[in-house]
Parts: C-alpha cells; sequence; structure tokens
C-alpha cells in the first residue's frame, strides 16, 4: 500500500515546511461516485493528493460526547475505516489523514479549521462538494470556505454533485451516503452498489462471530455498521485463509436477520452479488 496514514496531530506538526498538498474533507462513508469525484480531482490536480477524514462518524461521535440522538437518516455506517483506505489507496491518494471528532475539536469555527489546513498543514489547494460545510454548528459552507481561502492566494474547487438517473432518465438525485443508506437497509443491493461504483461489501474483520447450528453470527448493530434487510443474498466470502480459492472469494449464501449476517463458514469480508 503506498497510501501514508497520518494523524491529525502529527499532519500538522511533522511535515516539513516545503511540504504541500491537494486536499479534500469530508466523512466518505462508502467513497461513493460522488466522493470519487472530489477525489479524481485531486489526484490530477496535486500535489500528495490528501484526504481528511475522521476516525469515526461525527453523528456517532456527536452523540456520545453530547447523549444526542442521531440524525434520522444516519443509521450506522456503510463502510469500515479499513474499507474506506483500501478505497482511498486504490484511487491515487497519498495521504489519508485521521482527525479524531473530540468535543475539543467539535468547538473548532470553519475559519480556524481552514486556518490550520492552510498555515500548519500546508494545504495548496482544496476540492469540496457544493454542500460541504465545516466548524462549530457548521458555521462555515463551500462559498464562504472558498472566499477564506482565496484571501490567501490558495485556489479552491467547488465540486458539482454526481447525479444518478437510474433507468427512467430526467434529472436523477444527487449521490449521497445517506441514499445509499437507504438502499441497503430496503435491500436494494442492486442500486447500492450502482452509486457506489462497486459491488455493495461489509468488513467483518472486526467482528467476533457466534456458532450457532446453521452457521456463524455476525452482529453488524454491535459496530453500528448497517445490514441490508431481512432475507437471503449471494454473496462472494473472503478470508485471510490460504485454503485453495479464497482469493477470489467462495460463492455462498447469507442469510439476513435484525441487523445480524449469518454465513456457513468464518470470513473476514464479504461481497454481495447482485449480477
Amino acid at each position: 500500500m503506498s497510501l501514508q496514514v497520518v494523524e491529525w496531530s502529527s499532519f500538522l506538526e511533522d511535515y516539513p515546511p516545503e511540504f504541500r498538498s491537494a486536499m479534500t474533507i469530508g466523512v466518505f462513508d462508502g467513497v461513493h461516485l460522488g466522493h470519487q469525484a472530489l477525489i479524481e480531482r485531486i489526484v490530477q490536480r496535486g500535489p500528495n493528493p490528501t484526504v481528511l477524514t475522521f476516525r469515526e462518524n461525527p453523528k456517532k461521535a456527536l452523540s456520545r460526547i453530547k447523549g444526542a440522538k442521531t440524525s434520522d437518516s444516519y443509521k450506522g455506517d456503510l463502510y469500515s475505516l479499513k474499507q474506506k483506505t483500501e478505497v482511498f489507496d486504490g484511487l491515487g491518494v497519498k495521504f489519508l489523514v485521521l482527525i479524531d471528532f473530540s468535543e475539543e475539536f467539535s468547538k473548532l469555527k470553519g475559519r480556524e479549521f481552514l486556518d490550520l489546513l492552510g498555515e500548519k498543514g500546508r494545504m495548496a489547494f482544496l476540492a469540496i462538494g457544493n454542500n460541504f460545510r465545516c466548524g462549530f454548528a457548521q458555521d462555515t459552507d463551500a462559498v464562504f470556505a472558498r472566499q477564506i481561502n482565496e484571501k490567501k492566494g490558495i485556489p479552491t474547487e467547488l465540486i458539482p454533485p454526481v447525479y444518478f438517473r437510474g433507468a427512467g432518465g430526467g434529472v436523477g438525485e444527487p449521490v449521497s451516503s445517506s441514499f445509499i443508506r437507504k438502499a441497503v437497509i430496503a435491500g436494494n443491493l442492486k442500486l447500492a452498489s450502482e452509486l457506489l461504483g462497486r459491488n455493495f461489501s461489509l468488513d467483518l474483520s472486526d467482528l467476533k462471530p457466534e456458532y450457532i447450528e446453521s452457521g456463524f453470527v455476525y452482529d453488524l448493530c454491535s459496530v453500528e455498521r448497517i445490514a441490508p434487510a431481512t432475507g437471503q443474498y449471494s454473496v462472494l466470502m473472503f478470508s485471510d485463509s490460504k485454503a485453495d480459492g479464497f482469493a477470489n472469494g467462495k460463492a455462498g449464501q447469507a442469510n439476513v436477520e435484525d441487523g445480524k449476517i449469518i454465513l456457513p463458514m468464518e470470513a473476514e469480508s464479504l461481497k454481495f452479488v447482485t449480477d
């Protein structure tokens, strides 16, 4: 893996003064087609394409910090950090900066955050979506962020959303993580895969399965990761096992019930087959 994973504090303090980077910022849950447009731009533009993201979803972190309920649009994560890291690496990102969304960080104003990126993070270019917001109480939108940066001579591009038109054509709906979550929860994994630009998959490597007579049970709710609707799905199962055939996955059926995946064998991850 050529991608370097860096902690937020190290990124601000440990890089040489001459270091510069093209950045994009976000949660990037699923690293879907809209996210890929942002990443494609910083890879194309350079130098040192850098993604800033969070160790865990800020909505989840805020619910823990403040005891508040998470948004109705957030039902859990599509991807684990491991999955996102692998996708970033495959897209040509050179640096992944991980931010712990602490109470202290949550109070940082948008201008203060951008000042840190410009002065200590050595930001040379920023690509963000039109709906970007950052800072305490989301006080800074995309247009204001561009104004702040361009006063300092830092080019900032607002990348338009990617629209999914589907079979019916028309204007369509912008691709978003919440759109994909709804599709997964409804069991429409073909739609979810089209919005992601790859087959929907689940990371199971951080879960210890429970063995029952019918197979191995993985409780996705325990790690706040979403699962498809109750039903049976065709999947490819992957493992670190050196057994023949595992490199390309082993075909099988996954049963899903109330946020739990039941597999006929132990697996590190699985990919849903939608073709």
